[in-house]
């Protein structure tokens, strides 16, 4: 993934575009950093995000002209393999490896190394419900809840527009969501919607009219 956000950065910048986009990130406050990481990465230079980032175009060119962090990232910081019932007890050695997510840490952390955390907006513009209820038993805990065709009517939708602050449990911390000193909406996007869901929205007109005999022979 971060081979990706880096090629694609790359075509975007070639064509001369003044802005990209805006990052959000969060600091991490769990395992997924590997001692082995440093000195080129510290821990206390750890940082944790969503994995839908937006940049302006001077951080953009810092992670098309990075080499020495993604490189630790290439080795360090990768995702630990789902278990395999059909590999029987090898599924207890390869869940001991360390497990690493790397497009919700390197954009964050490669900005965090260049001190630019001064300069970055510490939210997300996407909002999600999150499903905390997770057990030893429950493998669902800690994803995205999906909206289903009962709870993603016009009402819905309406909260989530309304939603003026956030409060971030980890940090103690409440924000007001501001554009240059003025109230906005916190979210621009929501996920996560099913097909259902999607159908409703587009039936009651909630994002504006639209065809729906047009999408009915496609998937969303």
């Amino acid at each position: 993934m971060c081979t990706i956000i880096s090629w694609f950065l790359q075509g975007v910048l070639w064509t001369g575009r003044r802005r990209l986009w805006f990052l959000s990130f969060l600091d991490a406050k769990e395992g997924r950093y590997n001692p082995k990481m440093s000195p080129k990465i510290p821990r206390e230079k750890w940082r944790k995000g969503s994995q839908w980032v937006t940049l302006v175009r001077n951080h953009a060119e810092v992670i098309v002209d990075d080499e020495v962090i993604f490189s630790v990232f290439k080795r360090y910081c990768k995702r630990r393999p789902p278990i395999d019932i059909r590999k029987g007890k090898l599924n207890l050695k390869l869940q001991k490896q360390h497990n690493c997510i790397p497009d919700e840490h390197y954009v964050q952390t490669l900005l965090a190394l260049h001190g630019l955390e001064g300069e970055l907006e510490r939210r997300t513009v996407t909002y999600t419900l999150w499903n905390q209820s997770t057990t030893k038993t429950d493998n669902k805990g800690w994803h995205p809840i999906t909206f289903s065709y009962a709870n993603a009517g016009p009402r819905k939708i309406k909260e989530i527009k309304d939603i003026s602050h956030v409060y971030y449990e980890t940090e103690y911390r409440t924000e007001w969501c501001h554009s240059n000193s003025t109230s906005v909406p916190c979210f621009l996007f929501a996920r996560k919607f099913s097909r259902g869901a999607a159908m409703r929205l587009l039936s009651d007109e909630v994002i504006g009219h639209i065809e729906l005999s047009a999408l009915l022979g496609n998937d969303l």
